[in-house]
């Protein structure tokens, strides 16, 4: 686990980009405190740089930017290849025979690159990574991020002409050239959802790279980029290929296929020089990971917990009575709510844009805790998006008029009026719209369903979208911005052969879980020099579970069905069988209590107006009626502040 930067320019590096190089390097230290290493071409117009966090191969072999064996390729690589062996074995017994000069997974993944392309090595590849290849013969730059999007890579253009790339925004932000225009349509996409979804980042000028991507540049004969992308992996894809192909075994068969896929998984993502550890929340996700994990070993597993002073968030006793029972060598820290407040400042360095997880307090909080003991940690995230484990997916199938959760088909059936009066029109007056507008459109959409055979105007992963969201026009919270939709809502909608709940459980898979889970985790766990590893992302895992018909998936018609079979062979069911309290914190309350100073504040039509992107009128009606009590809308108003918090120190 690593981070790395680098400068693309065609003519050749110039002064500015040879003196920011050191201070963008110096802002990734976090990510990579054992070493550092840069290298240029400056005619070719070509610089890579890298900070080290050394997890495999600790000696100096392991050092990056890495040279091929033949020098026709540099790279620059965060993350970990899990079956680097596996590939090795590969490539020595087909004709590719190595002079290895270490045993890190970067050098097996350069030599795959070397012998059977970029492509191909990235498929073959099973791991979380977020690389950049130079390649000295095309005089090509190729940038990539892993399938499911759990590395960072941010693309820069700056402001005279140049390309820059990071593993954060904010060593992008050392360049002199960084353009620091704020996107109103970035901004708008996070107080709908909470996040900034790729390829957005808060500039106009950056872009995240979506998961699963490549991208090429090159000199064009007329001195100009020319730009390329691929995809290697695309989750869509394999989701049709998946579904078209379901498991046909039983309940027993499938746990038992499940088990087997866990621990192989569990295993690989075991292999470190340096401690490993898991983090242990006493739920089912990240209990069956430590249940795996300690029955694989042969010491005692490191785990580490975080709870709350307040009774009713505090989770800790949980996780002690499963660290008992599978007898691993327990840690744990108690907080209070007011020492999580304390660090919400710090948050604005972490994530470099705004973000709106209330989850991201207590999670730096662990990762810091946990860095004090072990430098790898193994997490159970993952379980909910693949397994069906959001009780949100439930309650909406209710309302949607579905008659059993085993049997859920997508379709509105004879339930669309009841969706619509009891479901759709409380949604869309929660979402901000007036209740003129609000009951217009809910008509419109029973008139609609009247005249077309059981379909709405709303189809239903749509009506699922908007009720998620905080706010259904956020455009008009913010200065500049307009309307805009997801087209992949509509795109997972017209899989007609999909369960609602296929489509609900990939459309997080592709949005939620890469712009929220895995970045609140990243930028957590980095900050603090630690590795993080998620073995539920596991290929094989993730085809399994989109092959799941519902009926498996839910086994028993529980969330987490499968799952819940798999962990009740380590660990007895009155250990884990209870109802969810989360790990976010009391945002209401504190908005209400010890936050409402700074609301007062930030919020207030002055400093809005300073800033510049939120729209004074707008936000300070909405604070004003949530103050006095007339509305309820917290996450909101969260939302908002926490995107004035961060514009303020961009």
């Amino acid at each position: 686990m690593c981070g790395f930067f680098g400068i693309f320019r065609l003519g050749g590096l110039n002064f500015q980009d040879q003196a920011c190089a050191q201070e963008m390097g110096m802002r990734l230290a976090h990510r990579g405190p054992d070493d550092q290493g840069l290298w240029s071409a400056p005619e070719a117009g070509i610089l890579l740089g890298h900070r080290r966090l050394s997890i495999v191969d600790l000696s100096s072999a392991g050092a990056q930017p890495m040279h091929s064996p033949t020098g026709r390729y540099v790279i620059a690589f965060n993350g970990e290849i899990y079956n680097f062996n596996s590939l090795r074995k590969k490539l020595e017994t087909s004709g590719h025979p190595q002079d290895w000069r270490g045993s890190s997974d970067t050098e097996v993944l350069l030599a795959a690159i070397e012998c059977w392309g970029l492509k191909t090595a990235l498929t073959e590849a099973r791991g979380m990574f977020a690389l950049a290849l130079w390649d000295r013969e095309a005089r090509c730059l190729s940038l990539a991020r892993d399938g499911i999007g759990e590395k960072p890579l941010y693309l820069s253009r700056l402001r005279d002409g140049g390309l820059a790339f990071a593993s954060e925004l904010k060593s992008l932000m050392a360049h002199n050239g960084f353009d620091r225009t704020t996107d109103p349509q970035a901004i708008s996409q996070l107080l709908r959802v909470g996040y900034i979804p790729a390829p957005k980042s808060l500039y106009c000028g950056t872009e995240k790279l979506r998961p699963g991507q490549i991208v090429n540049f090159s000199a064009s004969a007329e001195n100009a980029y020319s730009a390329s992308t691929d995809n290697f992996f695309d989750l869509v894809d394999l989701a049709k290929t998946a579904k078209a192909n379901r498991f046909a075994g039983n309940i027993e068969e499938a746990t038992d296929k499940l088990d087997a896929l866990l621990r192989s998984s569990v295993s690989r993502q075991m292999v470190a020089d340096v401690p490993v550890g898991c983090f242990l929340s006493g739920g089912i996700d990240s209990s069956t990971i430590a249940a795996v994990m300690q029955s694989l070993g042969s010491a005692p597993v490191k785990t580490f917990s975080l709870g709350f002073r307040e009774p009713e968030r505090n989770e800790a006793d949980f996780a002690r009575a499963i660290a008992n029972h599978l007898q691993v060598d327990h840690n744990e820290v108690i907080l209070s709510g007011e020492q999580a407040l304390e660090i919400l400042p710090r948050m604005v360095s972490v994530y470099d844009e705004p973000f709106c997880d209330d989850s991201m307090l207590p999670t730096f909080l662990l990762s810091e805790f946990t860095k004090q003991k072990v430098t790898v940690c193994l997490s159970g995230d993952g379980g909910d998006e693949l397994f069906a484990g959001y009780e949100r997916y439930f309650s909406f199938l209710t309302s949607w008029g579905t008659k059993a959760r085993g049997t859920l088909s997508g379709k509105t059936g004879g339930g669309a009026d009841a969706y619509i009066a009891n479901h759709l029109l409380p949604i869309l007056l929660n979402a901000g719209l007036p209740t003129f507008a609000a009951s217009k459109l809910a008509a419109k959409q029973l008139s609609a369903d009247q005249r077309v055979a059981g379909r709405t105007i709303l189809p239903p992963l749509a009506a699922n979208e908007v009720s998620r969201a905080s706010v259904a026009r956020s455009d008009r919270f913010v200065l500049g911005a307009n309307e805009q939709n997801d087209p992949l809502v509509d795109a997972l909608d017209k899989c007609n052969d999909w369960s609602l709940l296929d489509k609900m459980t990939v459309y997080d898979l592709m949005r939620y879980f890469p712009d929220d889970i895995l970045v609140k985790v990243d930028r957590a766990a980095m900050t603090n020099s630690l590795e993080t590893r998620l073995p539920l992302l596991d290929q094989e895992i993730l085809d399994f579970s989109l092959r799941l018909p519902d009926k498996i998936r839910l086994a028993g018609d529980t969330p987490k069905g499968l799952l819940r079979r798999v962990l009740r062979r380590y660990i007895p069911d009155d250990l884990w069988q209870r109802p969810k309290k989360g790990f976010g914190i009391p945002v209401e309350s504190w908005l209400r209590g010890p936050m409402r100073d700074m609301a007062d504040d930030l919020l207030s039509p002055a400093s809005l107006k300073n800033v510049g992107v939120l729209d004074p009128i707008a936000v300070d009606s909405l604070w004003q009626r949530f103050r006095n009590g007339r509305s309820k809308r917290s996450n909101l108003v969260w939302s908002l502040l926490m995107t004035q918090i961060f514009l303020e120190h961009k």
